[in-house]
């Protein structure tokens, strides 16, 4: 499935027949017609070029205790206050998250409203587009949460601009509709797709959110139920885990969701991540030394941790046929979804990023089951995890379990976006912060584990007051 990446703006918001667009009768008239409008609902999941480290990456990564930011960061004032926790309801970086998901759905909703008309399709035709839709909608509902916390619940197109005025909805009224949406995407959707539809959703990942929805609510019971529908999918074994973030094995049965690019992408779309340099250090291959692992995580790693040189590059370590000569001997570079030094050099990367995979899901069930008391079971995921980064097995219950489970997500899941909101979540944010020598620790507040309202939204939304603290 081609994602065409678009640009619109928040007054655009309401358009459905711009220049650049479809219009509506020449969407809503056939299968394969939709299917290009899905295409682009799933584009507001990410961004390309630049924006996507700024905007997404940075402030999902860079306020944790496994990733702390460096000088390609904090001598600019826009990113420099995100990661140093002195941001206000007037940032750009969170206001384009807001805007940009919101985007994505008012294009679900789109899809929702309007394919019960298209009497040319089949039930199942359109239970099929609906559910994709939906799970979209709920995927960009769960990001607001998490991202901002109180948020705005949108069901339905506005047909008018007094329409876009909307109160903030309640916590269970948001999870209650992402738990609908994702539910009825896990009905309606395949397990898996043909291999040229690779990034769309499927009834596995739309099971696996679900449970991770409930996790974060604490509702283990019914996380752990969502997870036990998820099948067809496993660990990659051995020299197959780096391969899951440099570009040689993306397609692969450990992988659930994720967001594609390819080299065809940069030609014909202008369409690229640029982590590579992003992550690189100042003086290697001109590096824009954004961020580096901390020693806190680095040194968390077991000796005979496959995944510390698939997750992390140190001075003289061999990198794509090189010895790696760090101008800083110290530094710790993230190298997932890093392919090869040219695409550190040229600043363009393709390897797709993964928003959820396997592995997540066993350290969410075992989670789960520790909380719920089924310590037993939930060592059973765990180790799976552990064994498969050629660790032996632990024995351990309670607190203890509890602590090796939120160890493991560090390491297994660093650079991936999802550090940050685990601590947030757990309520140990500044602890963690200070643990690991975060330079900004001492400036976090309780306030900090989400981003304000932005003031533009409550500049033009009469029914929303500005964040409180901010």
């Amino acid at each position: 499935m081609l994602l065409v990446i678009g640009f619109t703006s928040c007054e655009d918001y309401l358009t459905e027949e711009s220049p650049d667009q479809p219009t509506s009768d020449q969407i809503w008239v056939s299968y394969e017609a939709v299917e290009q409008y899905l295409a682009t609902t799933y584009s507001y999941i990410s961004t390309t070029g630049w924006t996507y480290h700024e905007y997404f990456y940075l402030p999902e990564n860079f306020r944790s205790d496994d990733i702390h930011p460096e000088s390609g960061t904090t001598d600019w004032g826009y990113l420099q206050r995100i990661v140093n926790f002195s941001n206000t309801a007037s940032e750009g970086v969170p206001a384009y998250m807001w805007n940009r998901w919101y985007v994505g759905i008012k294009m679900a909703n789109d899809i929702i409203e309007n394919v019960p008309t298209m009497d040319m399709l089949s039930e199942n035709e359109q239970n099929e587009l609906i559910a994709e839709a939906k799970f979209l909608r709920a995927f960009y509902h769960f990001n607001l949460k998490r991202n901002f916390h109180d948020i705005i619940l949108r069901v339905s197109v506005p047909k008018s601009p007094e329409e876009l005025s909307q109160a903030l909805a309640t916590e269970d009224e948001v999870y209650t509709q992402i738990e609908e949406d994702f539910s009825f995407a896990a009905a309606h959707l395949p397990q898996s797709w043909a291999s040229q539809y690779w990034g769309r959703a499927t009834a596995n990942a739309a099971f696996a959110f679900l449970g991770k929805a409930h996790l974060y609510q604490a509702d283990w019971s019914e996380a752990n139920k969502a997870f036990e529908q998820i099948s067809g999918h496993a660990l990659v074994r051995g020299t197959a885990y780096r391969s899951m973030f440099d570009g040689t094995a993306e397609v692969n049965e450990e992988v659930i969701f994720s967001r594609g690019y390819t080299e065809e992408q940069i030609d014909a779309l202008d369409i690229y991540h640029q982590l590579g340099v992003a992550m690189a250090p100042q003086g290697y291959n001109g590096g824009w030394n954004m961020a580096s692992i901390s020693d806190y995580c680095a040194s968390t790693f077991e000796d005979g941790d496959i995944r510390k040189a698939a997750s992390i590059l140190e001075h003289g370590q061999e990198f794509d046929g090189t010895i790696v000569d760090f101008p800083n001997p110290d530094f710790k570079m993230s190298l997932k979804y890093v392919e090869s030094i040219n695409a550190i050099s040229t600043n363009r990367s393709v390897v797709d990023l993964i928003l959820m995979r396997y592995a997540d899901v066993l350290l969410m069930q075992a989670e789960a089951l520790n909380e719920m008391g089924q310590d037993t079971q939930a060592l059973t995921f765990l180790n799976q995890v552990r064994n498969r980064a050629n660790l032996s097995s632990v024995s351990l219950t309670g607190d203890e379990l509890r602590t090796e489970i939120r160890k493991q997500r560090m390491l297994e899941l660093v650079s991936e976006g999802q550090r940050f909101y685990d601590l947030a979540r757990w309520g140990i944010t500044k602890q963690q912060l200070v643990a690991s020598g975060n330079p900004y620790a001492e400036k976090f507040e309780d306030k900090h584990n989400y981003f304000p309202i932005p003031l533009e939204e409550a500049q033009r939304n009469k029914y929303v007051d500005p964040t409180p603290g901010f």
